[in-house]
């Protein structure tokens, strides 16, 4: 009796954990599957910011290599493809371009009763397949999904909630006969518009891409990668959707063995777990069981034993409490598992933001209780973005995993290391003797890693890595407010030049505040127009002739009176201002010149941003026609480091300039990369030397000998040499000894604003006269009595010629 009874409990203590680790194991491959699910979701999701990240119209080719590059080497993938909103105006125009595209007889159709296709009725509005992964012979060409209620019900959840929605299996099929497919639909809106509230929505909709998955292949693939376990059988089943309710259930839409029992009834009959796997806005249901023969069966050995071991009690009861113990390591592994895939980065294998803010919140409550100290260092790859680009998403993939290892090996066991999404890690350190100093040199180490080159694909790349670094309790023991001042100096990081580090200081988040109101205050100030343009000339070295005037714009602001351009510039740069304002400023200074004496030019400068506006060329163009001033007597400036950046598309600006008459200067030579390729390379007219060079003459040779140097390469290559900042009759003088043709600087004349009476071009040309002559104890510039200026070839001595006057 006592036998039979210890049988029995052993029997149902079997079958309890049995039961408890086969319940784990199909919660583990759940998570598995989700996660999968949500990674191809996200793909398609990618796919939308192609057509929202732009205000041009995305072409046939670009969706193509774009939906190519995400989905290669992606199974489970039907096909891809993009449903425009058409209005009823537009319906021929659209259906010619597809037929230009080479989709030949292509129609706006809709679906028939019968399954036929037909062309789409007069309507409002079209949702057709315009664009698609499919060949161009495919027939789904030209359906228009909102004749179809189905799908357009799918659709319209999509659109009106902002949010990827799912059409369930059975209702759309596969045209080429094969399994069941999944319809996946995003909205895709108006690039800069609202989408608050549905009317937002519905009003800024510009259409939806549409993704078609065969789940059973796609839930195959994601098991198949990740080494699912064989000791149980997974059936997916679809929603209780669409007209035929819930007999749709007797077939499974996935099955990973599909010699079990195929209907929801059937198949959960014995031991059976059951989850959710949600797609979109639909939810499958996952039965589990164990699989036939597997290890999750109950066997009952150990009852067994006990039974016929019942007179050696005490050996059985030895080897109970020894099957026992392992078992609970069992089912404790499991559920660590469990635990961990919720908390793993399946990229990289790295810990993800959940566990790192969970572990966070630990490291300040220890911090709090015994008075430690830690450290968060946000760390940001560069250049990141040209990896995915150049070499596609798979390389930029396999870069963060090269990344992940390479983190891992910088870090002790103490340290605590995760990835927060795309190219963003984070790391905790704790536990050091001195932690600024711990914090410094664990950012040199990993600065030191990451630049070394990595390997992708055959392709040597190097990338580098931007690093803030916040410390508590220096810095505060607030989580959130520890993570954006980490966040404050890595952004500082990035502005210093990247591939750096910097600790945060208080003054950052007084610099953030001032940088947020002056931006404000910017976008006011372009909006109202409170800027002013100053003039600075510039003169020929060894004639005296005036050559012309370089434009410099000044914020006038309401309240700081007039804020010079350094503090400014690099804002409206970084905000995109910089594109309307340059615009302004282009116009003024053709219109201000027009008053001038026809031999004086005006030089602008362009900022790199402008230059990667497709309509420049046209911009600048319609500021001449405009004011009516000639080609020639337009200067514009570049400075080096535009040149390394889209040289092709440069250089082509370039010459389309040169071509109408414009003439180009290299401004602040010296400065940047001063490679000698881009003055063989691009056409440039002038050489403009920086004034860093020019302070340096009275101190040394060396600075003499550069300017030399690049007077005698601009002769050989035909441009001309200004010297930018001569400030002291010294220099002016050794300048003009070295050959420098024109010189620019406070010792001349001070940029000065149009529309004061106190000076005027004429003064400035009497006086810089004045002082050559002075210097010289000669006057070599001409006949004549200083106070005239008509010794001055050129001058502005005709009243129908003269500008407005210059205040200094």
């Amino acid at each position: 009796m006592l036998s039979l009874i210890a049988a029995y409990a052993v029997g149902r203590w079997e079958q309890r954990v049995t039961k408890v680790e086969f319940e784990g194991v199909a919660a583990t491959e759940l998570i598995v599957m989700q996660n999968g699910i949500n990674e191809y979701l996200s793909r398609l999701v990618t796919l939308r910011t192609l057509f929202e990240s732009t205000n041009e119209e995305v072409s046939r080719s670009e969706f193509e290599v774009f939906g190519g590059r995400l989905f290669a080497d992606h199974p489970g993938i039907l096909r891809v493809g993009w449903l425009p909103r058409v209005n009823r105006k537009e319906r021929s125009d659209y259906e010619a371009a597809a037929v230009n595209d080479g989709i030949a007889g292509y129609q706006i159709r809709s679906l028939a009763p019968d399954g036929g296709l037909s062309p789409a009725p007069e309507s409002k509005f079209y949702f057709p397949v315009f664009f698609s992964t499919e060949s161009k012979t495919s027939m789904v060409y030209g359906l228009d999904y909102s004749t179809e209620p189905i799908r357009w019900a799918t659709l319209e959840r999509a659109r009106d909630n902002d949010a990827v929605a799912t059409l369930p299996t059975k209702l759309v099929y596969d045209p080429k006969g094969g399994t069941p497919g999944v319809l996946v639909g995003v909205p895709v809106y108006a690039k800069g518009t609202s989408r608050t509230t549905i009317p937002d929505r519905r009003r800024n909709l510009t259409g939806f891409v549409v993704g078609i998955f065969d789940l059973a292949q796609l839930l195959q693939s994601i098991r198949t990668a990740t080494a699912a376990s064989t000791a149980i059988t997974i059936n997916a089943y679809p929603p209780e959707l669409g007209p035929g309710g819930p007999q749709y259930r007797s077939v499974p839409d996935y099955s990973s063995a599909p010699q079990t029992p195929r209907s929801m009834q059937d198949f959960a009959t014995g031991t059976h777990w059951s989850g959710a796997l949600r797609i979109g806005d639909a939810t499958w249901q996952v039965q589990a069981i164990p699989t036939a023969g597997g290890r999750l069966i109950a066997r009952y050995d150990r009852a067994l034993i006990v039974l016929t071991a019942g007179l050696i009690i005490t050996i059985s009861v030895a080897v109970y409490l020894g099957l026992a113990s392992r078992n609970s390591r069992q089912l404790a592994l499991a559920n660590r598992r469990v635990l961990e895939l919720a908390q793993t980065d399946i990229l990289t294998g790295l810990p993800n933001r959940a566990f790192f803010l969970e572990q966070l919140d630990e490291a300040d409550s220890d911090e709090r209780q015994r008075g430690g100290a830690f450290s968060i260092l946000m760390l940001d790859l560069d250049r990141f973005k040209n990896v995915n680009d150049s070499l596609g998403h798979a390389a930029g993939d396999a870069l963060l995993r090269q990344v992940a290892l390479r983190l891992k090996s910088a870090l002790r066991s103490t340290d605590v290391l995760a990835r927060l999404g795309g190219d963003e890690f984070a790391i905790i350190q704790a536990e050091c003797d001195d932690q600024r100093t711990g914090s410094i040199d664990l950012a040199t180490r990993i600065s030191r890693l990451i630049a070394e080159p990595f390997l992708l694909q055959g392709h040597q790349v190097e990338v580098g890595t931007s690093i803030g670094i916040a410390m508590a309790p220096e810095h505060g023991s607030d989580q959130e407010q520890l993570l954006k001042k980490a966040d404050l100096a890595l952004y500082r990081s990035k502005s210093a030049g990247r591939n750096c580090f910097t600790l945060y200081d208080e003054a950052m988040s007084a610099e953030l505040e001032a940088r947020n109101t002056l931006e404000s205050d910017l976008r006011d100030a372009v909006a109202r127009c409170q800027f002013e343009l100053h003039y600075q000339p510039f003169f020929d070295f060894q004639s005296g002739e005036r050559r012309g005037l370089e434009a410099l714009v000044r914020w006038r602001h309401p309240t700081r009176g007039l804020i010079p351009p350094d503090q400014f510039i690099p804002l409206a740069e970084e905000t995109g201002l910089i594109v309307p304002l340059g615009e302004w400023v282009l116009k003024r200074a053709c219109d201000d010149a027009t008053s001038w004496p026809a031999d004086i030019k005006v030089a602008v400068n362009l900022s790199p941003v402008q230059l990667k506006q497709a309509e420049l060329f046209d911009v600048i163009r319609s500021a001449l026609r405009s004011s009516g001033l000639p080609p020639e007597r337009l200067e514009i400036e570049l400075t080096e480091s535009v040149l390394l950046e889209r040289a092709v598309e440069n250089h082509a600006l370039m010459e389309r300039l040169k071509g109408i008459g414009i003439s180009l200067a290299l401004d602040d030579f010296g400065t940047g990369y001063s490679s000698l390729s881009c003055l063989t390379a691009f056409p440039f007219d002038k050489i403009k030397i920086d004034k860093s060079f020019i302070g340096n003459l009275a101190n040394g040779h060396k600075s003499s000998a550069i300017i030399s140097s690049i007077v005698a390469l601009a002769r050989g290559l035909g441009m001309s040499v200004t010297a930018e900042g001569v400030e002291t009759h010294e220099q002016f003088e050794r300048l003009r000894t070295l050959g420098v043709n024109f010189a620019q600087g406070y010792l001349l004349g001070r940029p000065m604003p149009l529309g004061a009476s106190k000076v005027t071009l004429n003064q400035i040309m009497r006086t810089w006269v004045q002082r050559c002559a002075a210097s010289r104890g000669t006057d070599d510039f001409g006949r004549g009595s200083l106070n005239d200026a008509s010794h001055v070839r050129g001058s502005f001595a005709p009243a129908q010629h003269h500008p407005q006057s210059l205040a200094g």
